[in-house]
Parts: C-alpha cells; structure tokens; sequence
C-alpha cells in the first residue's frame, strides 16, 4: 500500500488503568483505531498498537483479577462490533517488543457491543459482552490465542440501547444497566447453572423518570448498610441534562415477571400514569439534580467504604458535552429510622439522599468528554483520566491527594491572631465613624413609655474593628500582612503558620493606618511600605522595618526590579495627582542600613497613570492604566524616547505586568530588546524594542509581534518565566487562575469571590504550584498547593472540528482552523521513532467569534483566515528569540455589513500584479456565501484598496482561486453549490489605489452534479495549462484542464463517478515526479479524502497526442486507500514534499483535519 499511517492525534475515546503487579502503573487509551499505552508516572509512551483496521475503539476492560496466569484472559478491546481478546502474555509481548499491530486477532460479533465485563473467578479465560439490543454475548479466549463466542444470552427486552453497564455481581451472576432511547433504564440479571449454561433472564427494575435519551448508567461497587444487607447504587445521566441516583439494594429486587420479560408499558419519556413501572421509580430514586450546562454523556459512582460501615463515603462524577467533569457528594441518610418497614409492607422505605455539588474539573477545551477511567487503591479511587474530544489525556485527583501535594491552611480572623499581641486603643489610632451601636443593658431604648414617643437618641459612635488591608510575599513562603489600624504581621508558612507582629519606626508608627501600599518582592527578599504622608520604608529578614526615602505627595504604588547585574535594586513610586515618576537605587549589599545610593524623577506623559514598570539595559518601559506604553532613556528623564497605542482598540485596559525577555545569546550586542505585558483586556503581549541608533538620538521602534488570548480572564494579573515556560495568572469570575501558556494547561485554581479584594501570589522556583493567599468578608484566606491541580498525560488540540489547514511554505509551520474560533500554530516533530512524532503547539490565537472556513498562507511571514461574521483577519508571523512563534493580528477587513450576517467561504492571496519584486503587496480574493466576489489590493502601509466586485448566480460559492496572474490581469476561479467551475478576470489599474471595476465573467461549465466542496490545481505542460482536480457532493473526481492560450474557451472536463461513497472534503496534486514530465505525458498524483473515513491516492496520467495539443487523454488510476479515524474530514494538505531528486521522492507526508489530525506517509 503507498499509504502509510505515521501519527494521531485524535479524539481519545477509550481510557483505562493497568495497574501491574511489579512495575509502573500504566494507562491504556484508544485513540481511533489504534492502542496507546503510556506509563502514568512519567507520560512516557510505550507502546502505539492498531488494533482495528477499519473501526475506532471504544472501549477497554482490564481484569481486576489479582492472581493471574499468562493465558488467562487480561484485556479485552472493542469498538462497534469488533473485539480483540489478550491474555496477560500477549499484553506484556506487545508491550516489551513493541508490536504495531494485533489487526489479525479481531473478531466480529452480530451487534454494536456497550460494554464488557470480564471473569474473574472460576473461569478466569472468559467475558461477557453487552450489546445495542439489549443481549448479552459469553466468549472465551482459547489456548491458541483465538477468541471463541460460545452463547447468545437471550435479552428480555429487544430495546434499542444507548447505554449499558454490566458487572459480575457474583462468581455465578451478571448485572445490567441497559440505558434506552426512550429514556428507560432497564435493569436485569442472569446467573450461570452447574453445567456452565446460562439461566433464564430475569429482570429486576425498569425505571422511568429522565425526559430523555439514556446516556450513561453505572451500577456502583457494594455499598455497606444499603438496605437490610449490603446492597449496590445505580447513577444515570440522560439528554435532560440531569443526574439520578437509583438503588439496587438487594433486599429491595422486585422482579416483573418469572419468565424474563418486562410488563408492558407506554412508549415514551417521563412517567406515565398508572405505571407500575413509575410507582417503583419513584421509590428506588433516591436523588436528583441538574448536572452541566449541556449534555452528559457518563457517570461513575465512587464508593468508599470507611471503617465505620454505617458512613460510607460516595462520590458521584459526570463527564460532559461541555468537556468538564462534576464532582458531587452523595449524602445518604441510613439512620435505623429511615429505614422502617412501611406499614403493611415488606420492603422498606428508601433511604433519603441528596447531591450536593463538590468539585467542577475543567481541564479539556472545546466540547466533549469520551472516556474515563478511575486509578484504585485499596481503600477506593484516587484520581480520574479523563481523554476529551481534544485528544487530551488529564489525570487529576477526585480529592486530596498526592497527585498535587495540596495543602490548605484555610481561614484566618485577625482578633484571633491579634490576642497574642498588645493590643491598640481607638484613643491611639484616633479613628471615629458615625454608627449607631446598641447598648444591651438598655432594655427599654426605643420603645413607647405610655404611649408617649421617646426623645430622639443621639447618634453614638462605633466601635472601629481592625482588619486586614494589604498582603506581600517576602519570600516563598513568607508574607507581610498590614491591618487598617496601620499595623505590620509577619507570617511564615513552613509547616504551619506561625505570626508574629513587626513594628514600625516609633516616629511613624501610623503612617499605615486606614491606607497603605505594600509590595514585596521574594527575589530579593525585600518588601516596601508606604502610607498617605509619602513616607517608604524598607523591610527585610536580618533588620527592623526602617524610612528609606519619601516622595512629595500620598504614594499610589510602587514597583522595583533587580538591576542585571544583581548588586543593587531599582525601587519605582507613583504619586497621586501628579506626573512625577520617581526612581531610588538601593544597594543589596546592606538594603536597610542606608538611605538609596541614587535617585531621581521622571515626567509622565499627560494623563499616563503608571501600573507597571521593567527596565531592560539602560531604559525603562512604563505600562499605563490606559493600557499605553512609554519607553524612557535611563539618561534623559525629561520625556520618553516612544510611546505605544493600540490603534485597533479605541479604549484600553490597565497594563498590570512587564516582563523581559530572555535572549538566547546574551553575550551579543544590544539591538533589540523583546518584553512580555500582561493586562485586565484579556490579553498578554510582546513587543519588540529596536534600539541600534538610539545612542546617537534616533528613536526607538516599538513593535507588537504577538497577542494571546488564554482560556482565563479577562483580568490577567502577572507573568513570569519558569524555565521557558510563561506562566500567567489572573481572574474569571469568582476564581483566581495560574495558568501554563506555554503548555496550555491549568496549574492553580481558587474560588476566592473575584479579583477585587487584596491578594498576593507566591510561585516556588522548583515547583509548580504555590501559596495564595486573599481577603474574604474580612477574613484571611491562605491556599497552598505544590503541584499542578491537574497532570497531562498526553498533549491535545481543537476541542471541536477542524474545517482548514495550511502548511507555511517552508514546511516548517502548520496553521488549522477550527469550530472552536480558534487557530493554532503548529511544528511537526517526526525525528526519531514514530512514539516520538508528535504535534507541538507554538501558538493558539482567539479572535474569530465564529467557526473558521479557511486558512491561508503568503509567504512565512503572513497568515490570512476567514470565517463567519463577515471576518476576515490578516496575521503577521513572526519567530522571537526566547519565546517561539509570535502572531498578531496586523489588519481587519473594512467592508462589513451592518447585519454581519454573512460568511467569507473560502478566499485566495496572491503576490499584486506589478509587486512581484518587493512582494509588498498582496492581491486578495473573497468569496462570500451571497455569491458575491470581493478583491482587495492589502499592504501594512496602505492597508485594503477595493480593486474589484462581482456576483455570481443564486448557488452559494464554496471555493475561489487565482490561476494566473500576468502583467495587471488577474484569472480567478470560483466553485459553487450547483456544481459549476467560473472563470473570471480582473485588469488591476495603476495605481493600485484607482477605482474599482467590475469582474468580467470569461466562461462556466458544469463539472459536478451538486456542490463543489474542495478544488486544488497546479500549472502544467510548462505553463500552456492549468491543472484542476475537485471534490463535490456527488461523490465524484473531477479533473479540468484550461488552456492559457485561450482562457475563454471551455475547459476539457473528466469525472471520476463514485471516486468515493460519500462527499470529498479534500483534495491535494502532491508534488511530481522529476522524471514524469515530458512534453507528450506527465504524472501527477493526487490525494482524496471524503466523509466515508477513506484516504484515496490517484495516479492522474495527462497524454497529448504530438502535433494535437487539444486532443488530450486523461487516465486516472487508484494506487492506495485506507481507513481514516477522522470523522469529518475538512481539509488536506501536503505536509513534507519529500527528498529532493531522489528516485522514490521518499518522505513525501500529507496532513488530514477533522475531528482531529492524522499525518500519512505516501510514497508516491
């Protein structure tokens, strides 16, 4: 076969946990049709194995038994109606020599299968499968390695399923949850005879209740003191999005009928009145609750039972289309009283129960979580995996756990830290507010005497309670605390936390009191005070609090950055109502026992109100509450040498961090600088700084080369670099966020009410993680956590369907665009073995506010994408030495209706007639979904010119290309929904700024039945033709040559009927040949992808009779297909154009997206 798979990166649809009895414990996914096997400890792959040829996998069982042999059964694998069987020393041979492929031991079954539980008693070489009908299937793995079905259980019900839960619920017995369409949940059982045949089912429950389609069921391990004997719970999740808790105790089993089958019933959702089947649901349903904000699509129930059996402990977790997971607490009440026998019946009541939200997990983007599986220990489970439909594997713990070595100190009131210390009289502090306060001895204030109305009291004062103000991190795990009665705590969080108070100066004892601005900083194991008099102090660990200097005025706040050369300090105060900026360079050596070794003062710019400041060598950047940049010459304080605006945003938020960059080479010559901002817009930001010629009075460039947009905010706090990764933390709502851009992935989250309150952050060096601590109603709050909230096990992508990919010219860097609005900026590494291939993310850029149709590249430097909404964004790319890939938005398409309504299907860029030395400018076609054409001339300078408009008929376009630009003439093709190829022309006038003109309509022909989805096209017979392969609806190949010697003829059209059995949503000509061209017959191949999860290569031979060029053959030939596990496919692009000259053009490398991404290798 010429088509070779070469790596995934899909939607991980099947999780489990294999926990060996000597060695690491291991994590099995299925991700489309192949096994991965990671070691959970380290995220290390093992092993990627297909198991299927043509099917995805959906689902993997373990045995949980302890004591195995090596032909005993271990795994079973199964997606749709295949399955594989593997015994313990299959698995470990796959595993130690790493075999690639165990297709040859699938085997098929009647029925779509659910789910699968394996024996673990007995005969331990056996499993039994549940399938789409309701029945269950017996199978057996022989001593040769072969499966073997030995039995059809007979179902008693023929429901069609959604859902399905089997367990062994003893050596000689099956349970099953069966989840149907219809919104019933089945529950039945059947057990084994003596001679190893199955008995007569025997159903137990059919509840009723949910409104909708029965997503997930989950039949719970035992639960202590659950009715009259151990018994067993049942979750059920449905498309109303609720949650129901169901028992199944076994002294509550009513069965409906001795001979197996179900009492006959109304169709349909909900309860339905005199029902026997309601009557039971309503006594068996023990809790109810509203679950996501969309769909769930599975539950799972976590028992664990304590050493008090009366109390176990149950967690419930639901997994969603929203791609969170929910945690929640099961609070069953099994007092004796509960459960009392109802009058005048056997059976007792139903424990009351309730669910009570515990934990949200939100470590996935997009939409979906397929898979799950539980890691347990002996006394119940300690983390959940969880694969998403972004092909991420997370593994976080269900609660504290060492996963993340979480600690908490929890809640502080500052009367109780204060009784150990002298206290401060209200005469001291001179505070009075107006509040009237109650004097309990007086009984009889404000009531009636006689009917006589009292005198009117006097308003008494209150009495002032000290509270926290202000918090700073003096080291990683040391802060000051200031209180509103101008008081200094120190705490230190090693082990616990132990306070203890830091006077101030005697001469300014309250200079804190009611207002203060602290700031530390644990680099340098300095903190800063100041008050409303403009007095600063100094703190550190080896001298008392001392005044380090003063300002003219009530400091607004203050900022410092250590010098580069790691002697000295730089201290930055702002003041209130002024435009001064004032500046103090402190010595390290002995920060508390001198006054600043120099100091001085800027001029602000009018209305320039500091948030941030950095310096890099000898300049200093300032960042605005308007969200303005200032760069200023250490040397000349008088005016800054630039400023920055953004002139795409017309009102800025405050600038809250500025971080340097690192350069790789520090010992090269200072020309440009690179720094990091954050701010409360949602964004983070780096620019570039050109400095060469500012010595000799030029001024410096300031330059925006990226803008990204993380997953929290919009208020984005700080950044810092922890080794090269950028972390960033912020606020969304009530929670406080650490946040991996680098990565993508979240480190730290807190509910702490929102971002207005006082807080502070510290982040260990060596780990990830670290201590917040926040006000809240008053009190102190300190969150300690040493690792990740969550760990990754393997890195993923889009959350939702890619619609278009495009490769930089260089091959070097990939570009998709997805349903999730956003795009992502991709490098392929495929060095080493293909466990080391793998996708790394440069960049993920969110601007768009709908889905994405199509993605462009012109040059390296340039990025085009479309999408709904009439939007149209030009990106400038650009690679930045100590960070990786930079992109910003440079330019937006001016031309929008009012209504926004429209989509921009598909558009082209190419080099502007008569720019093709200096590529200054840029030619732009679009394609809009009214049918009409748009053409722009673009440059950075003169952003978009008009340069033509035009309208095709009623169909809507689909695709549009430029074939042929020569001198100012531009031919441009248009595809469209009613199957047809156009041809049209456009004259570009000098200059490039004239008028726009009409496009002149040359020829149409029907090449497709219905819609044209995909067209790609190439020049060939050195020029005289163009070569155009496209995909329709229909199914069809369709390959058109246009003759440039007369575009206004019709082209010769060839069609392929039934290329594939559905529509083809990619096509791609790779690369020819050096020996295929000649003047009579040229080569081409072309690779085909379509939404029947194929991927096609042709062999397309063009023969021109000698002396009769318009006498051309054309023969096309299929020499490759495979299965794809992409559904959907939206797009196909060459990916490596393989060995330039060699004889097989070896390496050659096409890229699929859809619900996913897949690289081929094709050898062609």
């Amino acid at each position: 076969m010429s088509i070779k798979h070469d790596h995934t990166l899909n939607p991980v649809t099947a999780l489990t946990f294999y926990g060996q009895t000597t060695g690491p414990l291991l994590l099995l996914a299925g991700e489309g049709s192949f096994l991965k096997i990671f070691e959970a400890e380290t995220s290390r792959l093992l092993l990627q194995c297909q198991i299927f040829e043509e099917q995805d996998i959906h689902g993997i069982a373990i045995s949980e038994s302890v004591y195995q042999t090596k032909d005993e059964l271990k795994v079973v694998i199964w997606g749709g109606k295949c399955v594989v069987l593997l015994s313990q020393v299959q698995l470990d041979t796959a595993l130690s020599q790493g075999v690639t492929t165990l297709v040859e031991k699938t085997t098929t079954v009647s029925d779509w299968i659910l789910d699968v539980a394996i024996r673990i008693d007995d005969d331990r070489t056996s499993c039994v499968l549940v399938t789409a009908h309701n029945t269950v299937l017996r199978a057996k793995l022989l001593k040769n390695g072969k499966p073997l079905l030995l039995e059809e259980l007979p179902s008693p019900s023929k429901s069609i399923l959604y859902s399905a839960h089997i367990i062994w619920d003893t050596s000689k017995r099956i349970l099953i949850a069966a989840g149907t369409v219809f919104g019933e949940i089945i529950v039945w059982r059947c057990s084994i005879l003596q001679d190893g045949q199955f008995s007569d089912s025997q159903v137990l429950f059919t509840f009723t209740g949910h409104e909708g389609s029965i997503f997930g069921v989950h039949i719970s391990p035992l639960v202590a003191g659950l009715g009259s004997v151990d018994g067993r719970l049942l979750a059920s999740c449905s498309d109303d999005r609720t949650i129901r808790i169901w028992d199944l105790s076994e002294s509550s089993y009513n069965t409906k009928s001795q001979n197996g089958s179900i009492l006959p019933r109304e169709t349909g959702f909900g309860e339905n009145e005199n029902d026997g089947n309601s009557q039971t649901s309503n006594e068996r349903c023990l809790a109810t609750v509203m679950g996501h904000a969309s769909r769930i699509w599975r539950v799972r129930v976590l028992v664990e039972n304590s050493d008090f059996p009366e109390y176990p402990s149950i967690n419930i977790l639901s997994f969603g289309e929203d791609a969170t997971t929910q945690q929640w607490a099961l609070n069953l009440n099994l007092e004796p009283d509960s459960l009392e026998l109802e009058r005048g019946s056997r059976k007792p009541l139903a424990p009351k129960a309730s669910l009570t939200h515990a934990n949200a997990f939100a470590f996935h983007s997009g939409k979906h979580i397929w898979s799950t599986a539980l890691s347990s220990l002996q006394k119940g489970p300690e983390a959940v995996a969880t694969g998403g439909a972004d092909g991420k594997i997370s593994l976080y713990p269900t609660k504290k756990s060492k996963l993340n070595s979480y600690e908490a100190f929890g809640m502080w009131d500052l009367e109780d830290i204060l009784k150990d210390f002298p206290s401060i009289t209200l005469d001291e502090i001179s505070i009075h507010e107006d509040r009237p306060i109650m004097d309990a001895t007086k009984e009889n204030i404000g009531q009636s005497t006689d009917g006589i109305k009292p005198p009117k009291k006097k308003k008494l004062k209150k009495v002032a309670k000290d509270t926290f103000n202000r918090y700073a991190f003096v080291s990683e795990s040391q802060f000051l605390a200031t209180t509103v009665f101008g008081r200094v705590l120190e705490c230190e969080l090693e082990g616990s936390p132990r306070w203890s108070e830091v006077p101030l100066p005697e001469s300014g004892k309250f200079d804190l009191k009611s207002y203060a601005v602290v700031k530390g900083f644990p680099e340098v194991g300095l903190a800063f005070l100041a008050g409303a008099n403009g007095k600063i102090y100094i703190w550190d660990a080896q001298n008392p609090i001392k005044e380090l200097c003063s300002v003219n005025g009530k400091v607004a706040d203050l900022f410092g950055v250590p010098c580069d050369d790691t002697s000295c300090f730089q201290l930055f105060a702002t003041t209130l109502a002024t435009s001064i900026f004032s500046a103090f360079l402190i010595a390290l050596s002995s920060p508390g026992g001198s006054a600043p070794i120099h100091s001085c003062t800027y001029n602000l710019p009018d209305k320039f109100v500091v948030t941030s400041a950095s310096t890099n060598h000898t300049f200093l950047v300032l960042g605005s509450r308007s969200g303005a940049l200032a760069i200023y010459d250490s040397r000349i304080q008088e005016a800054p040498l630039c400023q920055w605006k953004d002139s795409l945003s017309s009102a800025g938020d405050a600038i809250t961090a500025i971080l340097p960059l690192k350069r790789p080479n520090s010992n090269q010559a200072v020309e440009k600088m690179h720094f990091v901002t954050t701010g409360r817009d949602g964004h983070y930001s780096i620019f570039s700084c050109t400095l060469a010629g500012t010595y000799n009075g030029a001024s410096p460039v300031l330059q925006l080369l990226h803008q990204g947009t993380p997953p929290f905010g919009p208020m984005i706090e700080s950044a810092w670099f922890q080794g090269e990764d950028l972390i960033l933390y912020g606020f969304k709502s009530k929670n406080f966020i650490v946040w991996n851009e680098t990565r993508q992935y979240e480190i730290l989250t807190v509910e702490c009410g929102g971002a207005h309150r006082s807080y502070d952050y510290s982040s260990p060096k060596l780990v990830e993680g670290g201590h917040f601590i926040y006000t809240k109603a008053s009190k102190l709050y300190i969150h300690s956590q040493m690792n990740p909230s969550h760990k990754i096990i393997k890195q993923g992508g889009h959350g939702r369907e890619i619609k278009t990919c495009a490769i930089s010219p260089e091959l070097e860097i990939i570009a998709t665009g997805a349903e999730d609005t956003a795009i992502r900026i991709w490098q392929y590494e495929d060095v080493g073995t293909t466990l080391d291939h793998h996708f790394a993310c440069q960049a993920v850029v969110q601007r768009h506010t709908a889905g994405i149709q199509h993605i462009q590249w012109f040059g390296t430097n340039y990025l085009f994408s479309s999408g709904g909404n009439e939007e149209f964004f030009v990106w400038a790319v650009e690679k930045i030495p100590g960070f990786g890939i930079g992109v910003v938005c440079e330019a937006t398409c001016p031309d929008q209706s009012e209504e926004r309504d429209l989509r921009i299907m598909s558009f082209d860029v190419s080099v502007a007639p008569g720019s093709a030395v200096d590529r200054s400018k840029i030619f732009i076609s679009l394609a809009y979904s009214d049918s009409t054409i748009r053409s722009y001339i673009y440059s950075k300078s003169e952003a978009f010119s008009l340069a033509a408009t035009g309208t095709y008929t009623s169909a809507c376009l689909t695709q549009i290309n430029h074939i042929h630009i020569s001198d100012r003439t531009v031919y441009t093709l248009t595809a469209a929904t009613d199957g047809n190829l156009t041809l049209w022309k456009s004259t570009v006038g000098e200059p490039f700024s004239a008028q726009s003109q009409e496009l002149i309509f040359i020829s149409t022909k029907k090449v497709h039945q219905n819609a044209i989805k995909v067209v790609d096209f190439q020049t060939i017979k050195s020029g005289k033709q163009v070569l155009v392969v496209s995909g329709g609806d229909d199914n069809a190949l369709g390959i058109s040559i246009y003759s440039m010697d007369d575009l206004s003829g019709p082209p010769i059209v060839y069609i392929l009927r039934s290329a594939h059995a559905a529509a083809i949503t990619g096509v791609v000509i790779m690369p020819s040949h050096p020996d295929s061209v000649d003047s009579m017959r040229e080569t081409f191949n072309v690779v085909s992808s379509s939404n029947d999860q194929r991927v096609k290569e042709w062999l397309v031979t063009i023969s021109t009779n000698e002396g009769k060029e318009n006498e051309t053959a054309i023969d096309i030939k299929m020499i490759g297909h495979t299965f794809t596990s992409i559904a959907d496919v939206g797009d196909v692009a060459v990916l490596r154009r393989g060995k330039v000259g060699g004889r097989d053009n070896e390496g050659k490398k096409v890229l699929l997206v859809g619900n996913g991404m897949e690289v081929w290798n094709v050898s062609c």
